[in-house]
């Protein structure tokens, strides 16, 4: 009996270890996905308001990582432009100011 205690506890932990590396997957994929569009988004919209294309780059890939370092996987999914904007403005300053 205790074998077969010992046998369900082991197959819940592999389960749930596979479940996490499952939601890892899925997060990552999304974040991958969410950076690709994001970026590209930024960039055709800084440079159609006059950027050059390699200060549109550098800006949009420094406030697509600074959006990861601060928002879950879950908040990004309904970030707001107030939410977007300062991020932009603060990498704007870095590579213009």
């Amino acid at each position: 009996m205790a074998k077969l205690g010992f046998t369900l506890s082991l197959v819940a932990a592999l389960a749930l270890t596979a479940c996490g590396e499952a939601k890892q997957g899925v997060e990552d994929g999304f974040n991958s996905k969410f950076h690709e569009s994001f970026v590209a988004s930024c960039v055709k919209s800084s440079t159609q308001a006059g950027a050059p294309q390699e200060v549109a780059d550098k800006i949009c890939t420094c406030a697509s990582d600074k959006i990861k370092e601060r928002f879950s996987t879950r908040e990004k999914m309904s970030l707001k432009n107030d939410q977007i904007i300062p991020i932009v403005q603060e990498c704007s300053s870095s590579y213009t100011g």
